[in-house]
């Protein structure tokens, strides 16, 4: 599935965040608006006129409360509550599109959280449906491994501080600046 992303989210993504779903619609004034589920959180992002834009996020480990209708003629809509009381609400969502959409959010909470969520379905006359999902107050979920390449603050400016050359060392490695077997080779000189 090709995924349309706008190039200011791209620049608002981090590093190593992926995009898994993404859903456009269009507002009165025929501008589009997006969201997007990505391996980390929802994103809503609204273009603007002139290069402005609207970003709201939410990260699957905040969000609290989704619900999402699918209408009987054109439209849905979809509304996501953080725990903080932020809320991205989205209306006119195509109909043929909001089932996949949640079902996809339910895969990508899945993949963070430590218990399965459950996204409760009900179906109403007419091809109505409804999708609910509520974060228990005892759910967890999966911390992210920090970023292979990724250092705090902290240790680069103490190894460049330090002066110790076998710290400055791991740190070429870790910045891929030296390979596994190069790092082995100079950790045995230094060592010596």
């Amino acid at each position: 599935m090709s995924i349309e992303i706008p190039k200011q989210l791209y620049d608002n993504l981090a590093k190593g965040e992926e995009v898994k779903r993404s859903l456009k619609t269009m507002s009165l004034l025929n501008i589009p608006e997006y969201t997007f589920l990505t391996d980390r959180r929802v994103i809503y992002y609204n273009q603007k006129v002139l290069g402005r834009f609207d970003l709201i996020d939410i990260p699957y480990s905040r969000l609290a409360e989704m619900k999402a209708q699918r209408g009987m003629i054109a439209f849905g809509s979809i509304v996501f509550e953080s725990e903080d009381g932020e809320t991205i609400e989205l209306k006119r969502m195509p109909k043929n599109e909001i089932e996949d959409f949640v079902m996809a959010l339910e895969v990508a909470i899945n993949n963070v959280a430590v218990e399965p969520i459950r996204i409760k379905r009900k179906k109403g006359l007419a091809g109505k449906m409804a999708w609910e999902f509520k974060k228990s107050a005892e759910m967890i979920f999966k911390s992210r491994p920090p970023e292979p390449n990724a250092l705090s603050y902290q240790s680069q400016e103490a190894a460049k501080s330090s002066g110790d050359p076998l710290t400055e060392l791991k740190l070429r490695l870790v910045r891929e600046e030296i390979t596994m077997e190069q790092y082995l080779e100079m950790e045995k000189i230094l060592k010596s």
